[in-house]
């Protein structure tokens, strides 16, 4: 039998167990998160990671579902909740499969922050997402979208996103415009004492005026843009975007 050839780990999966060492949950994510959904509300975070979110969400009175398509996010997740002691319903999905996932649950609040949103680069899966968020939504919910703003970049164009580092490695990062679309996030991480995994990941280039535009064609109400989850107001030079539509 021809061995089969090795496929190189993806560094999300190495960075799984230390995501929220590399990546902690920011206050002004809770809080906004918190002040949308009140106590006993149900929440969903569409493209939790290792729910950080959800879990923080569950320990302040609120009943949290997390969203993910990557199994050792999950299985990180899982983890975490039960050392905490924290009832998290966990849904291993893509965002294209919500309502299914989720079945006959209806939610107050439904998430999709950081760089989750951007991975479908077609508009028209945008809108699909957003058709599904408004039928799982409770009347009045609210739906948060978030995105880095590219702006007027020119093809070709990179730039360098700070390193991080934590006790598991170091992250490298950068963002280079592909197309007037599609920019490619570039990471490297350097593991200690082993070899450097390299990963490339198309995104789609959008911003919120459009991203309002295709949430109205889904049936939701956006709110005009803040430039981050503190409600700070968004300007052309901002480095991403945040977007609050209701049902």
């Amino acid at each position: 039998m021809v061995p089969m050839p090795s496929v190189p780990p993806s560094p999300w999966t190495q960075l799984a167990s230390g995501w929220e060492e590399l990546f902690p949950l920011r206050q002004p994510r809770l809080d906004l998160a918190l002040g949308l959904a009140e106590t006993g509300a149900a929440c969903l975070d569409a493209g939790c990671a290792s729910g950080s979110l959800p879990r923080a969400l569950v320990a302040r009175g609120r009943v949290a579902h997390g969203l993910d398509l990557d199994p050792a996010f999950l299985a990180v997740a899982r983890r975490r909740a039960l050392e905490e002691g924290l009832a998290v319903t966990w849904h291993e999905a893509s965002l294209l499969d919500l309502a299914a996932a989720v079945g006959d649950t209806r939610f107050r609040l439904i998430t999709c922050l950081g760089q989750t949103l951007p991975h479908l680069l077609e508009e028209a899966q945008w809108l699909a997402f957003f058709v599904q968020a408004r039928e799982v939504l409770e009347p009045g919910g609210h739906l948060v979208i978030q995105a880095v703003h590219d702006g007027p970049r020119a093809t070709g164009e990179s730039r360098e996103l700070p390193e991080v580092r934590w006790a598991g490695g170091t992250l490298e990062r950068r963002r280079t415009m592909v197309s007037p679309t599609l920019a490619c996030f570039e990471t490297v991480f350097h593991p200690p004492g082993g070899e450097a995994v390299a990963s490339r990941i198309m995104h789609l280039r959008m911003d919120p005026d459009r991203a309002a535009a295709l949430l109205r064609e889904g049936g939701l109400r956006p709110a005009p843009p803040c430039a981050d989850e503190s409600g700070k107001a968004f300007q052309e030079a901002s480095s991403g975007w945040v977007v609050i539509a209701q049902r």
